[in-house]
């Protein structure tokens, strides 16, 4: 939504500024918060009484949203939201009353906005098992007063924008007096599945008027059907939900009147009465008929067809009495109108008081917020500077760190290296002396070898002599055969 938009934007700025992790950054956000402040201050001074036809009337909106701003607190921000919703009813019937019925539109569109944000803050709040029953019924009131808008306004608008605004309206008023009474468990289930306080009470009354579970009634919409069309689907009549809600609201009332007239507490009747004209005056502002009306007004319509049908009256007579019963039935309304109408004269006399008072109250505020902020600026300046600082040192720790490492590492790689080159050159040793030995031992086959071929040698030089003188021998011996022969 709009103002959520604004909101957004604004506390993105403020989150900068906050947390800023150097000192530069921290520097320009506590001097952009400090412009922001003093520009607040002047917003908030001169934006009060200001209505949409002045040119400063952002201001207005700036001022609230400053509010909303420095809000933390669920109950606070749901009364400021109220207060806003109201605003923009007072602001739209002061158009009204200057005849500058053009703004209007945009009045309503903004207090549309506003109700559906209260009403989602609100419930919120009821829904909390933390908080007190007193604060939970204190805006459930005021949301249901927040659903009043007067026909001086509504009729300016078209008929499409009175259509969102009635289902708006209703939609808040169903938040202020059905949320309280739904499990809690229910509730958080439905949140989980995304859907809002004005979604819930819909889908759960829904169901309850259907016969369906509510479980169906999410499927219809997660078929992309809104709850009108799912109301004209189950034929259910948002207005019944209304009356059932009022009837139910109205007969609770009735049993506490009964026990403060029994005990004869007089404030508490006082209360009670201004209770049941509060109802009166919601059924007439939500066009909800009274059932006793209603109920008159059906019997009366029955004994007329019945007569038609007996042949006791004529068609034409018949049709004068039905125009006449009409005429009744809306000088009644008429008479309720009129009686609300004056009740509502007085009402804004005090509500225009109320405003007003709400609007001093909101300045106060605003300026208690601006004082805060100025603290908080001041506080994360200071934060700032000793992030700044805790970030230097770290930086400082982490570079003289990574020299360590770094140095460290260096040592290990010249370790490293100088036991490879010690290991290169053991290798190397060992390989020499390898090699050494391995000389040795062919240099000692090689001379054993040679002794070997030298002893062969020898000992074929031994066998030929030998041969040689054998033959020598048997040479001699031949010849001295011979000689001997001759």
């Amino acid at each position: 939504m709009k103002m959520k938009k604004s909101i957004f934007a604004t506390s993105l700025f403020m989150a900068g500024a906050l947390f800023a992790s150097s000192s530069v950054s921290a520097e320009v956000g506590t001097t952009e918060v400090d412009e922001v402040i003093e520009q607040a201050d002047d917003v908030l001074e001169e934006s009060g009484g200001l209505t949409p036809d002045n040119l400063f009337y952002f201001l207005d909106k700036v001022g609230e949203n400053l509010q909303l701003l420095f809000t933390t607190d669920s109950e606070k921000e749901s009364e400021l939201l109220l207060q806003f919703v109201n605003e923009r009813l007072l602001e739209s019937q002061q158009m009204v009353d200057e005849e500058k019925n053009e703004y209007i539109i945009k009045l309503i569109d903004d207090y549309v906005d506003t109700l559906e944000e209260a009403q989602e803050q609100v419930g919120e709040v009821v829904s909390d098992d933390t908080i007190d029953e007193e604060t939970k019924e204190g805006l459930q009131i005021e949301l249901e007063d927040s659903t009043t808008v007067n026909d001086e306004i509504t009729d300016n608008l078209e008929e499409e924008q009175k259509e969102e605004l009635d289902e708006k309206r209703e939609e808040a008023y169903l938040v202020a007096n059905v949320v309280k009474d739904i499990d809690p468990e229910k509730v958080k289930a439905l949140r989980d599945q995304g859907l809002g306080f004005g979604q819930i009470v819909k889908v759960v009354s829904f169901a309850e008027e259907s016969g369906k579970t509510e479980e169906e009634i999410i499927l219809l919409l997660q078929e992309g059907k809104g709850f009108g069309e799912i109301a004209k689907e189950l034929n259910i009549k948002p207005s019944q939900i209304m009356k059932k809600v009022m009837k139910k609201k109205e007969k609770y009332v009735e049993e506490m009147m009964d026990q403060a007239k029994e005990s004869g507490d007089e404030e508490a009747i006082q209360q009670l009465t201004a209770s049941m004209e509060t109802i009166e005056m919601s059924k007439l502002n939500f066009n909800i008929v009274d059932d006793e009306l209603e109920e008159e007004y059906n019997e009366d319509l029955t004994e007329i067809q019945e007569k038609l049908a007996a042949g006791e009256l004529t068609q034409e007579e018949a049709d004068e009495e039905l125009e006449e019963l009409q005429k009744e039935v809306e000088e009644e309304l008429s008479d309720l109108e009129e009686e609300d109408s004056e009740e509502e004269k007085e009402e804004s006399k005090v509500a225009n008081e109320i405003a007003k008072k709400a609007k001093e109250k909101g300045k106060e505020q605003a300026k208690e917020a601006k004082e805060s902020a100025k603290e908080q600026a001041k506080e994360a300046k200071e934060k700032a500077k000793e992030v700044a600082k805790e970030a230097k040192e770290k930086a400082k720790e982490q570079a003289k760190e990574k020299k360590n490492k770094e140095r460290e590492k260096q040592e290990e790689l010249e370790e490293e290296a100088k036991e490879q080159a010690e290991e290169a050159e053991e290798e190397a040793r060992e390989q020499a002396e390898e090699a050494e030995e391995e000389a040795r031992e062919k240099a000692e086959e090689e001379r054993e070898k040679q002794e070997e071929q030298e002893e062969a040698r020898k000992e074929q030089a031994k066998e030929a002599e030998e041969e040689a003188k054998e033959r020598a021998k048997e040479k001699r011996e031949q010849d001295d055969e011979d000689e001997d022969e001759n």
